[in-house]
């Protein structure tokens, strides 16, 4: 009987199994920090450098005199430089506890692999959120472009599953440390006393490789459940895309000039604008090819139909007419200084072809008096007001380009026409 209380008094050699296992993360936690004090210097400078790396990643800074680097269509946030600082202190914890395992000699080639494959990942995953319709640049010119702004929607699920892959690695590195240089305190993983309790501890966590790629399995399947349906609605059920020449048009691409950088060639000699493809926020069904590529360009960039926000907005492709004096109301809209901001970057680079200026002379829609630049100022304004968290510049950008090609179907397939042919 009294070997039986002593048993059930197994409560509080829990409670101080508890108060070891705090002490154990206290020592963790200090004995990192101790590496990161005498490292301080080499901590600050992998932070300094990575900070740099990822700003230009992020397109906050060109390189000068070449103006090469990223070119954002959408606004930096807040919540973006937090995201910056936080990547940059994390790489530098991993590199500097990689520093100090090399000099000590305590790296295991074995476990090499698994502790760093989160780490790897998750500085890779890191570049993903600047990925929302940017284009790369230099000297003035437009190199390439790529539109990413489905991305949008997914990007804190990015940055959240970065951080976390990059805070794993942080974390099985210090505990390897630890573990290594503090025996007594934090049993090793291969001892006989675990083998005589397997249930005590799952293999998954005895394992670091292994537990690594579940956890990097995991994610990815998740963020998967995020994008398949999405990429299979868009390519199976009336998504997809086409192309006339070296433009491509689709669902959620659209077709449009658009100023010259400063150094870019056009494609026919003595124009200022250049068509290029440009995301939407509408998508249209894509109907199948004729071969006869105006009637692919009627079928696929001329927009008819009902947009997802024409109840909201109260206009509809079918009635150009109508949408155009109700997007003219849009003018009155009234933004704080960022929406003013991100309004002005727009309009200022968006040009009206077919009525006021020509290609030689394109008009920017801020000084053209037409009705239809009127409705694009006005529907920038609406878009920013209450989708301007949702959709980038660049998509907003791309929905005026889609009204464009409703309201002048002639001019916006000759012009296409006869860059494809160049």
């Amino acid at each position: 009987m009294a070997a039986k209380k002593k048993k059930r008094g197994s409560p509080g050699e829990k409670i101080t199994l508890q108060h070891s296992m705090k002490d154990t993360q206290a020592s963790l936690l200090q004995h990192t920090l101790t590496i990161v004090k005498e490292q301080r210097l080499y901590f600050l400078k992998a932070a300094v450098l990575s900070l740099v790396i990822y700003s230009f990643l992020f397109g906050l800074w060109k390189i000068p005199f070449l103006d090469f680097g990223f070119t954002r269509m959408s606004a930096v946030t807040f919540g973006d430089y937090l995201f910056l600082l936080a990547i940059a202190l994390f790489i530098a914890l991993f590199f500097t506890l990689a520093k100090y395992e090399m000099q000590q000699h305590l790296r295991h080639d074995a476990q090499k692999m698994g502790k760093s494959s989160s780490a790897l990942l998750g500085i890779f995953a890191a570049t993903c959120p600047a990925c929302q319709g940017i284009t790369i640049a230099a000297l003035g010119s437009t190199i390439f472009a790529i539109p990413l702004g489905f991305l949008i929607p997914y990007l804190g699920f990015i940055k959240v599953a970065s951080l976390a892959l990059l805070g794993l690695a942080v974390f099985f590195k210090a505990d390897s440390l630890y573990t290594k240089t503090c025996p007594t305190i934090i049993p090793r993983r291969k001892t006989k006393v675990k083998k005589q309790h397997p249930t005590t501890e799952p293999f998954l966590f005895k394992n670091n490789m292994l537990f690594t790629l579940t956890v990097i399995l995991t994610l990815f399947i998740v963020f998967n459940q995020f994008l398949i349906p999405r990429a299979f609605a868009t390519m199976m059920l009336g998504g997809g895309s086409g192309s006339i020449g070296n433009l491509e048009y689709g669902s959620k691409l659209t077709l449009k000039p658009m100023p010259l950088a400063t150094g870019e060639q056009p494609a026919i000699q003595g124009y200022r604008s250049k068509v290029k493809s440009l995301p939407t926020i509408s998508e249209l069904p894509m109907q199948p090819a004729t071969g006869d590529a105006v009637q692919d360009l009627l079928n696929n960039v001329v927009p008819s139909g009902t947009p997802w926000y024409g109840s909201e907005a109260g206009v509809s492709f079918d009635d150009p007419i109508t949408a155009q004096k109700l997007w003219v109301k849009g003018e009155g809209i009234q933004l704080d200084a960022k929406g003013e901001e991100r309004w002005n970057r727009i309009v200022n680079s968006f040009t009206c072809d077919y009525c006021c200026g020509s290609p030689q002379r394109p008009t920017i829609i801020t000084q053209c008096g037409c009705a239809h630049a009127a409705a694009a100022r006005g529907m920038a304004k609406w878009f920013i007001q209450n989708y301007g968290d949702t959709y980038s510049d660049e998509e907003i950008y791309g929905e005026m380009a889609r009204w464009y090609a409703k309201w002048y179907p002639q001019g916006t397939i000759g012009r296409i026409i006869q860059e494809s042919q160049v």
